[in-house]
């Protein structure tokens, strides 16, 4: 319960992107042929490793709301997790280059530790486990996430950058500072 303020600011924050993307539909000057379509690879971010993410705009421009999804996760010796992040965002520019991207979403995160001491006797709690500050009670969860952040993205397409801060939050707690990088290419429709 403590942490409900926050689960509610995430929940309502893309009905507040929709409301403001349907009002100012009629003012872009950055609109195209068809929606603005990305994708990138991202470390860190909404995917907490490593994630491949694909991304469209709802409407015919390169700035507003859109919805993103991914795959992401990694492996190691005993260790393996794979992420689902799904979301959405708004990027907001003046230049249609450089670009603020505000945005709320969830994420499905499944963790395996099959780590197996062979000693006797011992025994070996894997959960909780703290996954980047997160801390995450079972191999099945959902994690909500936020991003603000900056994006170069080229008016006519091409390769696209950015850096964001990219919180986590779950019933166990808040993780405020957590960073992505993502590098990838855009699609315009000129």
């Amino acid at each position: 319960m403590k942490y409900l303020p926050i689960t509610l600011l995430v929940l309502t924050l893309p009905l507040l992107f929709v409301t403001h993307s349907n009002a100012q539909e009629s003012e872009s000057k950055f609109t195209e042929r068809g929606p603005r379509q990305n994708v990138y690879v991202e470390l860190g971010g909404n995917g907490i490793a490593f994630n491949v993410m694909y991304e469209t705009r709802l409407h015919k421009r390169s700035d507003g709301i859109g919805i993103k999804a991914g795959l992401g996760g990694f492996s190691g010796s005993y260790e393996k997790m794979f992420t689902l992040p799904v979301g959405v965002n708004w990027l907001l520019t003046k230049d249609n280059k450089h670009f603020f991207e505000a945005g709320a979403g969830l994420t499905f995160l499944y963790y395996n530790d099959t780590y197996d001491p062979w000693w006797p006797g011992f025994t070996y709690e894997v959960f909780p486990v703290d996954l980047a500050g997160l801390s995450v009670d079972k191999k099945n969860s959902v994690y909500g996430h936020m991003t603000l952040g900056y994006r170069r993205q080229p008016k006519n397409g091409g390769i696209t950058w950015g850096a964001a801060l990219t919180p986590h939050f779950n019933q166990n707690g808040f993780w405020p500072v957590w960073v992505g990088f993502k590098f990838g290419y855009s699609f315009a429709r000129k």
